[in-house]
């Protein structure tokens, strides 16, 4: 008799929320389609949609790369074009969004010509906030029929995001990090192993769904199964050594891996990580692993509101943070709800003094 365990409708949500669907449908799917069809149709319809915008994405993937070969340009894949074929079976596994490539800044021109003739278009108001903020990279450009979205990266964090500044992620060293292969035909490239990683967890960390990301946690998994074992070490360690954020975000992440049995690191990657001065105090270290169980990992099977979503990164950036100690762990906690009462954009507070500002307004019109 088969005594598995299956998922209930909430899990089954909430993997589906997350970018999962199309695995979970793979796991469960002739499960639910005997047991429960309500579930299995939400399952299929997932793995449906997630399909068809794959296969539109890569055909988009496909026509850039060969355009760019054609003048001697070779893109750098980023995100889930990068790992949907290295990793998954099949690709579509790995949900995406939109295509990511990266470019040197000579090559901007030429690129952002090419995918003009491609049918994509940047709308006015795209390019006014690009010139007025800048980032790191340019404008989305959208394809008017497929809906599908390019965007055209120079650089790897926006100017004013957390590791913006750390030296391994700057142009002189990623442009040096990259492995060319074949896609559809055209030559194109990806980051090294080692680089996946670093890049990976780090943009994982400072990404404002971090508290539901869980495809990026997926990709690291799928990046430390297949390829931890032929690591350029000394290059790895001296990027741990040089920048002062990746010990912290690594270890905390990878610890918590392997204590869920989803992972198991070689003792050069414990090596590797084991910096004295950047080593996880023991409170932040549990509170740590407590944030990832009940986030990411929804161990409590709850629907957190935006808010609680933006506390706990908010939480796990300052928790992460190189200079960090447990005796400030408090003072972070009261200017986090400070902040939040004040600013947050998903604070319950911040939306009642918002409709108290706009009441005399309403008031007027009447």
């Amino acid at each position: 008799m088969d005594s598995r365990v299956l998922p209930d409708t909430e899990q089954i949500n909430y993997l589906c929320a997350v970018g999962l669907g199309p695995i979970a449908y793979a796991a469960y799917g002739e499960d639910f389609k005997k047991s429960d069809p309500k579930i299995f149709d939400a399952l299929y319809g997932a793995e449906l949609a997630t399909r068809l915008i794959y296969s539109q994405i890569e055909t988009a993937a496909e026509q850039v790369a060969r355009d760019l070969q054609d003048i001697g340009i070779v893109p750098i894949f980023l995100k889930g074009i990068s790992t949907s074929n290295e990793f998954y079976a099949p690709p579509y596994h790995r949900v995406m969004a939109d295509l990511d490539i990266l470019v040197r800044d000579s090559e901007v021109d030429l690129v952002m010509s090419k995918i003009g003739t491609l049918g994509y278009e940047i709308s006015g108001d795209q390019w006014r906030v690009y010139q007025e903020t800048g980032h790191h990279h340019l404008p989305e450009a959208r394809h008017p029929d497929t809906g599908i979205c390019i965007e055209v990266h120079t650089g790897l964090f926006a100017p004013d995001e957390f590791y913006a500044n750390e030296a391994v992620f700057q142009a002189d060293v990623f442009l040096g990090q990259t492995a060319n292969f074949d896609f559809k035909g055209s030559r194109v490239a990806r980051f090294t192993p080692e680089y996946q990683l670093v890049f990976t967890v780090s943009k994982w960390s400072v990404d404002r769904d971090w508290a539901i990301n869980i495809k990026n946690i997926n990709d690291l998994i799928h990046i430390l199964r297949k390829h931890e074992t032929s690591f350029d070490w000394p290059v790895l360690t001296h990027w741990f050594e040089k920048n002062p954020h990746l010990v912290p975000i690594t270890s905390a992440l990878i610890q918590y891996l392997e204590q869920a049995d989803l992972v198991t690191v070689s003792p050069q990657m414990h090596a590797a990580l084991d910096h004295p001065a950047r080593k996880l105090a023991s409170r932040s270290a549990k509170t740590i692993a407590w944030l990832l169980h009940t986030f990411p990992f929804n161990a409590r099977d709850k629907r957190y509101s935006g808010y609680a979503r933006w506390s706990a990164h908010a939480l796990w950036l300052y928790l992460t943070k190189p200079d960090n100690r447990d005796l400030g762990i408090p003072g972070a906690l009261w200017q986090q709800f400070y902040l939040s009462l004040l600013y947050g954009k998903y604070s319950p507070f911040g939306k009642l003094l918002a409709g108290i500002r706009k009441s005399p307004a309403r008031m007027k019109r009447h």
